[in-house]
């Protein structure tokens, strides 16, 4: 065959297409060249790929794909609607994905505002009740649409101002405190011999720690209108109302309801209210 048959121009041209990135090659072309260089064979060949490229074309047209996508065999219509993808992360991040994680991170933060909220406890304050480590879920709809907190509720709750300073080194800090109702308004609070006295009445609490208070004396206290006084169960250890007075009721965040941590305490938080002449 002679050499110039070989590289005609038309056979360059068929070459040059079938090396296009964006053809389709599925099984190698047997090419026959004849002596004038460009034989049935080769014009074959060019009306195959030029029909290969026309319906490739076409292809991309109506369903255009990254080369990411057209590896992973991804249409794009999946990463959303067509004003999502024009947007710069629109190629790479799914429109429902993104939807779906905010549709999940609304419904976790209004359940926490409006429903219940889990805690675990920091410190021994609420010893013996509570551990550290014990985990809990402080329930919002009693207080909001049932009836208001009352004596022996367990309660969580955001200080009021001045009572734990603010740490600038932690500012993811949210200081919520876990303490018990032992009074609300209109009741006076004293702590006489070892025991807490509501109303005259003395109070018998077996949850606390040691069954009673040995470290201080509380003079009477009355608790205003639409506060509460709150007290640790370990009440010779606990950071309390008998340091820094009556908890507005409007900083209680909800009602400690159930432990679920570990598993051999799980259940109810029992309420205590008993009093004793």
């Amino acid at each position: 065959i002679p050499k110039a048959s070989l590289f005609t121009k038309s056979t360059s041209q068929v070459l040059s297409r079938i090396r296009r990135p964006n053809a389709r090659r599925k099984s190698p072309l047997l090419v026959h060249v004849g002596n004038d260089g460009m034989g049935d064979g080769g014009q074959s060949l060019q009306n195959m790929t030029s029909s290969g490229d026309d319906n490739d074309d076409e292809k991309f047209a109506t369903n255009p794909m990254s080369l990411k996508d057209q590896e992973k065999g991804i249409p794009v219509e999946d990463y959303g609607p067509k004003w999502w993808r024009s947007l710069p992360w629109g190629e790479y991040l799914s429109f429902y994905d993104v939807e779906t994680i905010i549709w999940a991170l609304g419904l976790s933060t209004l359940i926490r505002l409006v429903i219940a909220e889990p805690r675990y406890i920091p410190s021994l304050s609420m010893y013996p009740s509570f551990d550290i480590g014990d985990r809990l879920i402080a329930e919002k709809v009693t207080y909001r649409f049932q009836r208001p907190p009352s004596r022996g509720d367990v309660i969580i709750f955001t200080p009021s101002e001045g009572v734990v300073k603010k740490s600038y080194l932690n500012p993811f800090s949210d200081n919520v405190f876990i303490k018990r109702i032992v009074a609300t308004g209109g009741d006076t609070v004293e702590v006489k011999k070892g025991k807490l006295i509501i109303n005259g009445i003395k109070r018998d609490e077996p949850y606390i720690k040691d069954g009673k208070i040995a470290s201080y004396e509380l003079e009477r206290v009355t608790v205003p209108k639409g506060y509460v006084f709150v007290m640790g169960d370990n009440r010779d250890n606990s950071y309390d109302s008998h340091i820094w007075g009556p908890l507005p009721v409007e900083n209680i965040l909800g009602r400690a309801s159930w432990k679920y941590w570990p598993p051999k305490a799980f259940g109810e938080v029992a309420k205590g209210d008993s009093l004793k002449q």
